[in-house]
């Protein structure tokens, strides 16, 4: 199947200004292509870049798959496969394709078939799922609920906010949005923390997706300066909320050893119900790190804007796709004036942990010419 998104080489023009000018200029560019080659690394599959060409039918691939046509993209890939030039992009490819569209039967025989032909150790299937997938967050799914968001630095400041969130969720489902988060203090971690204990203690219907916060609560426990319990307690907290009892425990003696004191105890989530996508093992951690969610299309322009906003606080910032399963066409206006008006405030980006079928949409789109796309290992 043939698309149109290819560009035709031209002369060198003029140098233009101006956001319009240069949003032009680059989709009238030569198309940025890459070549990968197979290099296996602890037990998985690492593309290096070396030239300058997509392997055949790559980029056909991604593209059905961001026009919601997984299994044609499947079948596309699984034909050159089964040719003479099927190449590590394709195998990398279709397991990315399997993981997202959950299909862990095909997924296995995918690393059957990978382990005899090219004689090394296939990737692992990694449950990527949300804990939407609970039979509570169902629950909480099927009575929606309230939007609620938190924005900002979470401090002293968030109290009026948070006991708004208590009060609402006495009424009713709420749906927490804490992904704008974008800076942490221990008074508004401990406020955060209180007020999702109590919901939690009163099996408040409640759906979560955190964004960012988790990285940010990391980086604080991992600082030498940060020497506050309320981090640790606020991150113990969602631990608990997601049902991620190893992480729990781990973060927990932790606790112990750090502040000579019993840590919090587990107590098993009842009717608290998540939204959180958890990224693969691979996945990159980066302190400045602004997560979107969901399927990005031509109507995310809100997810942009707090995007610009997130790294308006940064000289370098990254752009976590891990909890991206796809990227539309139609959203390339909003990659491209986002990032291109970043470039002009002198604002390095760097986007991670994309799926492969994301990260060639955006080499088609250009966005590389103005981000660094890291790859996962």
């Amino acid at each position: 199947m043939d698309f149109s998104f290819f560009r035709k080489d031209k002369p060198p023009a003029a140098k233009k200004t101006g956001k319009t000018e240069a949003i032009a200029e680059i989709n009238q560019a030569p198309l940025t292509e890459e070549h990968f080659d197979t290099v296996v690394a602890h037990g998985g599959i690492e593309v290096v870049e070396t030239g300058a060409r997509l392997a055949p039918g790559i980029e056909d691939a991604a593209m059905l798959y961001a026009s919601d046509r997984a299994a044609e993209a499947i079948s596309l890939l699984k034909t050159h496969l089964a040719s003479s030039h099927a190449s590590d992009a394709h195998w990398r490819m279709l397991f990315d394709l399997y993981r997202v569209t959950r299909q862990q039967p095909a997924f296995e025989q995918l690393a059957l078939d990978f382990a005899v032909k090219c004689e090394t150790s296939p990737p692992v299937w990694e449950d990527t799922r949300s804990s939407t997938d609970t039979p509570a967050a169902k629950a909480a799914a099927a009575a929606s609920g309230q939007m609620f968001s938190l924005k900002g630095t979470l401090d002293q400041g968030s109290a009026d906010r948070i006991q708004l969130l208590i009060d609402a969720a006495a009424q009713g489902a709420i749906q927490l949005d804490l992904s704008s988060i974008n800076a942490v203090t221990p008074a508004g971690c401990s406020l955060l923390r209180n007020a999702l204990a109590k919901l939690q203690k009163k099996s408040a219907q409640l759906q979560i997706a955190s964004g960012t916060l988790i990285s940010l609560l990391q980086h604080a426990i991992h600082d030498p300066a940060q020497r506050d319990p309320a981090y640790w307690l606020l991150l113990l907290q969602l631990y608990q909320m997601q049902g991620k009892l190893a992480e729990f425990e781990d973060l927990a003696v932790d606790y112990a050893v750090n502040f000579e004191v019993s840590p919090p105890s587990w107590e098993t989530p009842r009717a608290v119900a998540q939204i959180m996508v958890a990224p693969p093992a691979e996945a990159m951690f980066e302190p400045n790190a602004y997560a979107m969610q969901g399927v990005i299309t031509g109507a995310s322009a809100n997810m942009f804007a707090e995007f610009q906003g997130f790294a308006r606080q940064h000289k370098e910032v990254a752009l976590d796709l891990s909890a991206v399963p796809r990227i539309e066409f139609g959203s390339v206006n909003l990659f491209m004036e986002a990032l291109m008006g970043l470039m002009q405030a002198g604002k390095r980006v760097r986007i991670i942990n994309g799926n492969e079928m994301v990260n060639v949409v955006l080499i088609v789109m250009g966005v590389d010419q103005m981000a660094e796309i890291i790859r996962r290992k």
